[in-house]
């Protein structure tokens, strides 16, 4: 039986130690190619002094909080963030990998560079900006959001599960495939926040209107094509439920609202404030004065 490969996994600490590694050996190459002093000094944070190493563990440590602080990290950290979890810190996609592409390039010499995760980490993020901006997106990039091997999506290719197009000899997987197949696989985190629609969610207050702006929504983001591959993760939800949905009908487990606002990129507690609102408005009600008594009791006891 052949043995299980482990799939590849992101450590965002172990990133910054090589990251902090890799910026000692560069800067202070950089210090002694150049002739000048104090560039590693400057940028670690550190007295001139050290020119050499560091003189104890509490310099070495003040040295990585120095360089943690710093904008460097913090366009990397962004990087990271974005690109594994989909978390945009506000700089917009775009800008958030080719700043971290950059700071990246700025420590790779022919002598020293950092991790190779390094580089795969701009490519995931190149991916998901492709993603969320509704590009087709390159193979291998789609393997790295899915966290799974460049073989298993070709295997998707050729099961008819992904739709690819062939563009100067590069094979692309068209958007709206690349989606549906995504939100069925354990290892991908969906965007946060790509959308701005909390002020339309609070506004919505029937179950018509409520369907009305899935529709138009599924469509915005991309994934208006074939309404049986529309797959989201999670077993009571399959294309009829979310044609249902779309009509105005939620008849599902309320565990399944999570997994549906992550198909249609929406934020989790807007969405399902939402769906409470619209279709079980008589249970939040409830909910409401029942936490409250709770809490008008748990004030009066103290």
């Amino acid at each position: 039986m052949a043995k299980k490969t482990e799939k590849k996994v992101f450590d965002k600490e172990a990133l910054f130690e090589n990251y902090f590694q890799t910026c000692d050996q560069v800067f202070e190459q950089f210090d002694q190619v150049f002739g000048v002093d104090g560039i590693r000094a400057r940028i670690l944070g550190i007295d001139e002094s050290e020119a050499h190493g560091f003189s104890s563990p509490a310099v070495e440590q003040a040295a990585k909080a120095h360089l943690r602080a710093s904008m460097s990290w913090w366009h990397l950290s962004n990087l990271y963030d974005y690109a594994v979890d989909g978390i945009d810190a506000g700089e917009g996609p775009e800008s958030i990998v080719i700043d971290g592409g950059e700071v990246i390039s700025f420590i790779t010499t022919n002598e020293y560079y950092p991790s190779i995760e390094w580089e795969r980490l701009v490519r995931m993020g190149d991916g998901r900006v492709a993603l969320d901006t509704y590009s087709s997106i390159e193979m291998d990039k789609l393997a790295l959001l899915a966290n799974v091997d460049i073989r298993t999506v070709r295997n998707a290719i050729s099961a008819g599960e992904l739709v690819a197009d062939k563009i100067d000899g590069y094979i692309f997987i068209t958007n709206d495939s690349a989606r549906n197949w995504l939100t069925a696989r354990r290892g991908f985190k969906p965007s946060k926040n790509i959308t701005q629609n909390f002020g339309i969610l609070k506004e919505i207050t029937s179950p018509a209107e409520f369907g009305a702006f899935l529709l138009a929504q599924r469509d915005k983001i991309g994934m208006g094509g074939d309404d049986k591959k529309l797959v989201v993760f999670h077993p009571s939800v399959d294309y009829k439920a979310i044609l249902e949905i779309e009509r105005g009908a939620f008849k599902l487990p309320i565990d399944t609202a999570f997994p549906i606002a992550d198909f249609y990129q929406l934020d989790r507690k807007e969405f399902l404030a939402c769906v409470m609102r619209v279709f079980f408005n008589e249970q939040l009600l409830a909910l409401s004065d029942s936490l409250k008594t709770d809490l008008g009791d748990s004030h009066g006891q103290n």
